[in-house]
């Protein structure tokens, strides 16, 4: 119930969907980035980016689509000139997401400061996130108590990795105790948004594909986006929510 009279006072929505626009906006130049070096490692493997495209898991209208734009002349360059775009977008989701936790906590984002050391944490916290997908995906197509650890193994490292992104951000005067709420929320969250978008996104594309094409793909990415932002969000108000609670029973 606090969490939910802190979400519609301070605009959970609302900042859902600015976080949604931050990490969209990252996600411009991070595919760049893959799509370049797709082509870089197709011209030193001496393969078609076709072929690429699929070896790295990618089908139908996405693969033709990676597949045309990694055929690029320029691919060395399309990748240096995205690292820098790349680095100034993970600082101002890292802004974003400070902020967020700023409203949260103290109900103000005033004073909010970016520091190298939270920017690369973040980064790190995604790529380990991203990779822990590559498990959860691992852990669907097995079964028995290998698929089983191989989720546990996901909660345990993207809820380590977002604790570690939340002892960077704003969080008042309590120690990273009263962090693992949030961290233990992400966790379980951005696995739930992980297969929601497997089980349904990924099949309504797929079969929708030639209807709406890429504007299809890019309402169903804005969604999963909006959702990885409320996840977010609501973790921030129920740290806060519960040190609240904790500080209000001390004597």
């Amino acid at each position: 119930m606090a969490v939910a009279e802190r979400d519609f006072s301070i605009g959970g929505g609302l900042l859902a969907g600015a976080l949604a626009y931050r990490l969209f906006v990252l996600l411009l130049p991070t595919a760049l980035l893959l799509v370049s070096a797709l082509g870089l490692y197709a011209d030193a493997s001496n393969e078609s980016t076709s072929k690429a495209a699929k070896d790295a898991g990618l089908h139908g209208l996405i693969a033709s689509q990676v597949a045309s734009s990694a055929s690029s002349r320029a691919a060395w360059i399309i990748f240096l000139l995205t690292l820098p775009a790349l680095a100034y977008a993970l600082a101002k989701l890292y802004r974003a997401v400070a902020v967020t936790h700023a409203i949260a906590w103290h109900g103000s984002g005033r004073g909010v400061r970016t520091t190298w050391q939270g920017v690369l944490v973040l980064g790190l916290a995604l790529v380990l996130t991203l990779l822990s997908a590559e498990l959860a995906g691992w852990a669907r197509r097995s079964s028995g108590v290998g698929g089983v650890a191989v989720l546990a193994a996901y909660l345990a490292i993207v809820g380590m990795a977002w604790l570690f992104v939340s002892m960077k951000l704003p969080h008042g005067d309590v120690t990273w105790h009263a962090l693992l709420p949030g961290a233990f929320l992400v966790g379980v969250g951005l696995l739930s948004v992980n297969a929601f978008n497997v089980y349904v996104t990924a099949r309504m594309v797929d079969n929708q594909a030639n209807t709406y094409g890429a504007l299809g793909i890019a309402a169903a990415l804005l969604f999963s986006l909006v959702l990885v932002g409320r996840v977010v969000v609501v973790s921030a108000e129920l740290s806060a929510s519960l040190a609240e609670r904790s500080k209000s029973r001390r004597p």
